[in-house]
């Protein structure tokens, strides 16, 4: 998705409104539910608030102030989403603050070239030795069956097998379950990676 990104690649660029921010947060905290809300709190600050950057039609950027000694204020991005789809974290973020638990899932070692190729995650890269997800089956839906760890169209970050920082985040295109059962076809839909151009601009 960000392959070719630059910050010429935004257009319009406001700042969220207090609800708004609020709302963002909210989705957040409850897609990675083990971050707690101090975190968030320093991740979203209300003052200055968040600045939302238009990046193509229908991709937005969440961007915290950074005030600079000597310099203009720069904007740097913290979180983005595609559509209506979950808001994910830019990696330099993950990088920056390792001791966030986002919700997160492990590829194995020979899944690292094709997600730094850009490629999506492929079932057996999860479930290979190396590969993990969060177990199914700890928590029950309103009728009494087992709900998957990760249900279809959560945001992840995702660790490969082996290395200490996140290499990218993507969309779950089926369930923890799913992928299990099946173990073939694009378990994740990749939208961000080392390298790419949200990677290597540090802001806006």
């Amino acid at each position: 998705m960000f392959k070719k990104f630059d910050s010429d690649s935004t257009s319009t660029s406001t700042q969220v409104k207090a609800s708004v921010q609020r709302g963002i947060k909210s989705q957040i905290a409850e897609a990675h539910p083990n971050i707690d809300e101090e975190h968030l709190d320093a991740l979203l600050p209300k003052k200055p608030p968040l600045v939302q950057y238009k990046a193509g039609q229908h991709l937005m950027l969440y961007c915290r102030r950074v005030e600079q000694e000597g310099a203009s204020p720069s904007d740097e991005p913290v979180f983005f989403q595609q559509r209506d789809g979950p808001i994910l974290p830019a990696l330099k973020i993950v990088h920056k603050y390792p001791s966030l638990n986002f919700t997160k899932v492990t590829v194995d070692k020979g899944a690292i070239p094709y997600l730094l190729g850009g490629a999506d995650v492929m079932c057996p890269g999860l479930t290979n030795p190396g590969g993990e997800m969060p177990a199914d089956g700890e928590e029950k839906d309103e009728n009494g069956f087992d709900k998957p760890g990760l249900a279809k169209g959560a945001g992840v970050v995702i660790y490969a097998e082996g290395k200490e920082h996140a290499i990218a985040t993507g969309v779950m295109k089926m369930s923890s379950a799913e992928i299990r059962e099946k173990n073939k076809g694009v378990g994740i839909e990749l939208m961000h990676s080392l390298g790419d151009g949200l990677f290597l601009n540090d802001d806006l």
